[in-house]
């Protein structure tokens, strides 16, 4: 580590930071503290990057609405007591320090917990020697006040919090139900409001009367992936439509199906497999020849589909058709809702295709018609790939027939 007692532009991250705490643990010599109110099992996977003769403190805050509904918390404490770790408590502690060696200090807003690896944090790693700093004689100063803490304290706060679990997760749900609401509310207002003047929302389409909000939801600790839920009062597989002589029609998607849906700010699509509260599995691609092959034109065709995850505002729907007489022919559509535009297609072969009308509107719209692919183990849920933001309204369009879930950012 270098001794220049100047700080680089370099050394601050608006990103994770836990593979750079990684290193920095791996390289102490004598101790490693760390100052968080909040934590779970990753600071314990941190933690194991450091050599056996190293002193390790946590110095955290054992106050109520830290611990609020949050047990992992005390046993990830607990795990690393028995991993030989010195607990403290510390009243009053919001800081996340890491310190290596009195000298090196990692800053930030990330807490230590597998949700703040995917919350959008920012944070610093010295590469200069904080030694003799008056930073360093605060710290020194709140590790000193801090009380020790043991595992028959941390059993008794455990049990406590257990205690008062279903009673603390109701409460907790009302408010969430409630705050959920307010928003929907707002946003629908919002949208009836505006809605004649959206370029969004085509008045030739037929859509589902009013609209739902999901929100981005984080994983419990050690699972790897987002899920998007709707509030507890809807419901993403019950739509009403106007049907176009004015009557109101049930629409039902069929839960755990996969159905066709487009981020409009990206044009980006993918098949979203459905649940009444969530949505978290995507596909994006698929070969026809999993069920049959195809008939164009007197001939039979395999087909390979994708949605593109690049440059979709130019083309977000590509498929192959191939057989032995043509070989294989690519065609890319951007598809924005309304229709399907033609953007380009490979192969001359199948130029007749194209100028005998072979490749319908109607053909295309069957392609992305749902279609109940299984979810193996171990698929990836990558929902964040095609919904990167935190909240999304949803609307429902029927293209010829077919179901396509809208989401538009509302953040």
């Amino acid at each position: 580590m270098s001794t220049n007692n100047s700080l680089s532009l370099k050394n601050f991250y608006p990103t994770d930071l836990f593979y750079k705490w990684k290193k920095l643990i791996g390289k102490a010599d004598k101790s490693v503290q760390i100052f968080t109110p909040y934590l779970d099992s990753t600071v314990n996977k941190l933690l194991k990057s450091a050599s056996n003769e190293v002193e390790i403190d946590i110095i955290t805050s054992l106050e109520g609405h830290n611990l609020f509904q949050k047990d992992y918390q005390i046993n990830a404490l607990i795990e690393a007591i028995n991993n030989g770790v010195a607990i403290h408590n510390l009243e009053g502690l919001h800081a996340k320090i890491l310190m290596v060696d009195h000298k090196y200090i990692s800053l930030g807003s990330q807490n230590f917990t597998n949700r703040g690896r995917k919350n959008k944090e920012a944070g610093f790693i010295s590469n200069v020697t904080f030694e003799g700093t008056n930073f360093l004689n605060v710290l020194e100063e709140w590790f000193y006040e801090s009380k020790d803490v043991s595992i028959e304290l941390l059993e008794s706060l455990k049990e406590h919090v257990d205690e008062n679990e279903d009673e603390i997760s109701a409460l907790k749900n009302k408010f969430e139900n409630g705050i959920d609401e307010i928003l929907t509310n707002y946003y629908q207002k919002i949208e009836k409001n505006n809605s004649v003047y959206s370029n969004h929302y085509d008045p030739i389409l037929r859509f589902a009367q009013g609209s739902v909000i999901v929100n981005k939801t984080l994983p419990p600790p050690d699972y790897n992936y987002y899920s998007f839920f709707a509030g507890e009062n809807n419901n993403l597989c019950e739509w009403i439509k106007t049907n176009e002589k004015g009557i109101e029609e049930k629409i039902s998607l069929e839960e755990y199906y996969y159905y066709p849906g487009l981020n409009y700010s990206t044009m980006q699509m993918a098949f979203i497999r459905m649940h009444t509260s969530r949505i978290t599995f995507i596909r994006t691609n698929f070969n026809f020849f999993e069920w049959r092959e195809i008939e164009i034109g007197g001939e039979e065709f395999e087909i390979e589909f994708n949605f593109l995850r690049s440059k979709t505002k130019k083309s977000n729907i590509k498929f192959s058709l191939r057989n032995d007489n043509k070989g294989k022919g690519d065609f890319y559509y951007l598809f924005n809702g309304k229709e399907f535009k033609l953007v380009k297609y490979k192969n001359e072969k199948f130029k007749s295709f194209i100028e005998d009308g072979l490749i319908s509107n109607e053909f295309l719209t069957f392609l992305i018609k749902p279609e109940k692919f299984k979810t193996p183990w171990g698929h990836p849920a990558e929902i964040e790939k095609l919904l990167p933001k935190d909240q999304y309204e949803v609307k429902i369009i029927e293209h010829v027939d077919c179901p396509v879930l809208i989401f538009n950012d509302r953040l």
